[in-house]
């Protein structure tokens, strides 16, 4: 009995365990097929010679004979491929694993979502970088020269214009909601840099 199965086992680990080995077991099984009659003609009277009993006390005897043993690796075999199909782990082609790639991946954002974001994206950037700065010129001015008040007004009024031509070539044509959300960075703005110009007239620079 030992003997038997450690035959079997042996058959198992000689079987194919992922579907390139099986491809590459077929196209050997293929290649070693006789091509001509006269190759073919001893395995035939072989297999006419061999009853169903004989195949069938074979198996019950655990006895290893040519049928016996095809029978079982043609077995195992299309267990596995059958395993490999039925559990998901059959191999994609190419195309299949492009398509679930592309299902997978983020949708692009829409233009309306891309001129949202340009928007939101100057007015961040306008609190965080400019309105300090403002604030602390404003505050602080009696400790500049009047070259430094200048100079600082100057550059200010220079890059809030620059944001504003930025909203400014924002497309909302058609969004009335866009329109809206630009129209009130824009007020936002424009009010820091009112700030200067008022500033910039009590000061008399």
């Amino acid at each position: 009995m030992e003997k038997v199965v450690s035959q079997i086992n042996e058959w198992k680990s000689s079987l194919p365990s992922d579907f390139e080995q099986i491809q590459s077991y077929a196209i050997h099984i293929k290649d070693s097929i006789p091509t001509s009659i006269e190759e073919l003609q001893p395995g035939i009277d072989y297999v006419k010679s061999i009853t169903t009993e004989d195949i069938i006390r074979d198996f019950s005897e655990f006895k290893i004979s040519p049928i016996t043993v095809s029978l079982t690796i043609t077995a195992f075999t299309t267990l596995i491929i059958l395993t490999k199909v039925f559990t998901g782990n059959y191999p994609q082609d190419k195309s299949s694993k492009k398509a679930n790639k592309k299902s997978k991946s983020k949708k692009k954002p829409s233009k309306a979502q891309k001129a949202n974001k340009n928007i939101q994206e100057i007015l961040d950037f306008v609190e965080s970088e400019y309105v300090p700065q403002i604030d602390e010129y404003l505050h602080n001015h009696k400790d500049l020269t009047r070259e430094e008040l200048e100079f600082k007004y100057n550059y200010f009024e220079e890059m809030l214009l620059k944001e504003l031509v930025k909203l400014d070539s924002i497309d909302v044509t058609g969004n009335a909601i866009l329109r809206e959300n630009r129209k009130k960075v824009i007020q936002f703005i424009q009010d820091h840099h009112n700030r200067l110009d008022k500033f910039k007239k009590e000061a008399k620079f």
